[in-house]
């Protein structure tokens, strides 16, 4: 009888005890947001439970919740100073864990255009041809089709498509199209054919 009563105590404190090599971390989930912070991620590891501070770099952050299995918290993320990537780490009873990286972004910057073709690919020297380019980020983009500025109409409003009149050109042949925006330029492959 007390061997038995022995081995069921021993047993309860080992499923008390802590994850018996510190906390370890394996995922923020999504990995990256705004550099105003307050926004949510959970973290994924081994040993999680019993959290007492999270850290991104040297901020604290605030814990929401937790998982009685030590596989998840959820975090409000902190503010940061400027966009770019932190260490985050967790530190529970059992210790502080490895780092994992989470990425700060700066939504004011916008991002820079990509062009995937134009429509018409060719057309006469003569130039006056509606185009369409696809792409994206192309909103307020202008257009140069062999450094010649084409006539912009607009894009749509989500910046996929961006509508114009291609250029008279010099001469029959391939030339470069170039999309540019504040925030950089696309070079759109193939280019243009005038016939």
């Amino acid at each position: 009888m007390s061997t038995n009563t022995t081995s069921t105590d021993q047993s309860r404190s080992a499923a008390q005890l802590p994850f018996p090599f510190g906390p370890l971390l394996l995922a923020v989930l999504p990995n990256s947001g705004p550099v105003a912070g307050g926004n949510t991620v959970q973290l994924l590891g081994v040993g999680l439970s019993g959290a007492t501070s999270v850290l991104f770099g040297t901020t604290p952050a605030t814990i929401v919740s937790q998982d009685v299995l030590g596989l998840t918290a959820t975090i409000v993320v902190p503010a940061n100073a400027a966009a770019g990537m932190v260490p985050v780490t967790i530190t529970t009873g059992g210790g502080t864990s490895n780092s994992v990286s989470y990425t700060y972004v700066d939504p004011s910057t916008p991002a820079p255009p990509t062009a995937t073709s134009i429509t018409p690919a060719s057309g006469p020297v003569a130039g006056g041809i509606p185009f369409v380019i696809a792409g994206t980020n192309l909103n307020g983009g202008t257009v140069t089709v062999n450094g010649v500025p084409a006539t912009v109409l607009g894009s749509d409003p989500t910046g996929i498509l961006l509508f114009g009149i291609i250029p008279a050109g010099t001469a029959a042949g391939n030339v470069p199209v170039v999309v540019t925006t504040g925030a950089g330029t696309a070079t759109v492959p193939g280019g243009y054919t005038y016939i």
